[in-house]
């Protein structure tokens, strides 16, 4: 999986379930490769559905669809994201919002 580019500190709040806040970049980047280690995850595919911006922020609506090195979609979760851009254009906090029900295959 890529590096997570951005400016430190990152603050990584992925709110599904069990999913703690990551304070940090490294931190960021550690809880991203060790879900990626838990499935064979070679890839995010992004299927924008909805997007807005104001100020520093940016909001999507969006499925990541989660993919294996043969390009299967292992799973897709429909979800929604904030994205907080710092001052040289580099992403400074991300939140992702999923519903419990989608994680859970439902």
């Amino acid at each position: 999986m890529a590096a997570l580019a951005s400016t430190s500190p990152t603050t990584w709040c992925g709110r599904t379930a069990g999913s703690p806040t990551q304070n940090g970049r490294e931190a960021a980047q550690q809880f991203l490769h060790s879900f990626s280690q838990a499935m064979p995850l070679t890839g995010i595919r992004v299927e924008i559905l909805a997007i807005a911006a104001q100020g520093n922020k940016v909001v999507t609506e969006r499925i990541d669809h989660l993919i294996d090195a043969t390009g299967t979609a292992l799973a897709s979760l429909p979800l929604a994201g904030v994205l907080e851009v710092a001052a040289d254009g580099r992403i400074s906090a991300v939140a992702r919002l999923l519903r419990p029900a989608s994680v859970a295959g439902r």
